[in-house]
C-alpha cells in the first residue's frame, strides 16, 4: 500500500512508481504478518495520529482495512470522524464484499471510500437522517504491482507466490490496493495547496471522477 501511494520506483527504473512519490510515509503497524488485527490496534494508531498530527504534519491517513463487526463499528466510526475534524483526510477501503456491503470505517460519510473499479457497485446508506452513497470513488484493484517486503508471508489465504514479479515487487488484488491510489491523489492535492480541508479534497476528487462509473481520473484534477 505504501508503494502504491508513494514509491519512487527506483528498483524498477520508475516503472512501478507510486501516485505521490515525494510523500513522506508514517507506517503504523496494526496487522500481523498474515493480515489480521484487532480493533484496539487500529484505535491505538488513530490516537497516535491525533497526538502527533502537528509534529509530523499528518494530512492523509490510508486505511486499507475494514470490518463488518457491528460491536466495534461505532467506535471506529467515531475515531475516523475525529481525524476528519482534526483536518486529516481519511481514505478507506470499501471492502472485498462490496457487492453485498461496505466495511467500516468505509461506511462513514466523513471518509473517502474507495471501491474496486472491476465491480463498480454503489450503495445508498443512511446515517442520522442523512442519505449518501458509497463508495465515493472507484479505482483499479486487480493485479496491482507494488513493493514486496523481504518478509512477506504467504501463510494467509489468498496469497500466492505465483504473483511475485521479482525480488522487489509483487502483484496483489483487492480494494486495499485501490485505496492508496486515492490517498496518493489526496497527498498531491495537499502538496499543491496545503490550505485545503478534508471536505475540499473529497469534493475535488469526487468531482473529477467520470460521470459514468465514478472512476478516479487524476489527470482531470491536475
Amino acid at each position: 500500500m505504501a508503494g502504491i501511494c508513494a514509491s519512487n520506483g527506483v528498483l524498477s527504473d520508475g516503472i512501478f512508481s507510486g501516485i505521490a512519490p515525494e510523500s513522506h510515509i508514517l507506517s503504523l503497524k496494526i496487522l500481523d504478518e498474515a493480515g489480521h488485527g484487532t480493533s484496539s490496534w487500529a484505535l491505538d494508531a488513530i490516537k497516535w495520529i491525533h497526538i502527533n498530527k502537528i509534529k509530523y504534519n499528518i494530512r492523509v491517513v490510508n486505511m486499507s482495512i475494514g470490518t463488518n463487526d457491528s460491536a466495534i463499528s461505532s467506535t471506529l466510526l467515531n475515531a475516523v470522524r475525529g481525524l476528519y475534524s482534526a483536518g486529516i483526510t481519511v481514505v478507506a477501503a470499501a471492502g472485498n464484499e462490496s457487492r453485498r456491503r461496505i466495511s467500516s470505517p468505509g461506511v462513514s460519510p466523513f471518509v473517502i471510500t474507495v471501491g474496486a473499479m472491476e465491480e463498480n457497485v454503489r450503495f445508498r446508506l443512511r446515517m442520522n437522517r442523512a442519505t449518501y452513497f458509497k463508495p465515493d470513488v472507484f479505482a483499479p484493484s486487480e493485479n496491482i504491482i507494488s513493493c514486496r517486503s523481504e518478509t512477506f508471508s504467504f501463510d494467509s489465504g489468498g496469497r500466492s507466490s505465483e504473483m511475485i514479479v521479482n525480488d522487489n515487487y509483487i502483484a496483489m488484488s483487492g480494494t486495499s490496493m485501490a485505496t492508496p491510489m486515492v490517498s496518493g491523489t489526496a497527498a498531491l492535492l495537499y502538496q499543491y495547496n496545503p490550505s485545503l480541508t478534508p471536505l475540499n479534497v473529497k469534493k475535488i476528487i469526487t468531482s473529477a471522477c467520470s460521470k459514468e462509473g465514478h472512476l478516479l481520473n487524476i489527470e482531470k484534477i491536475f
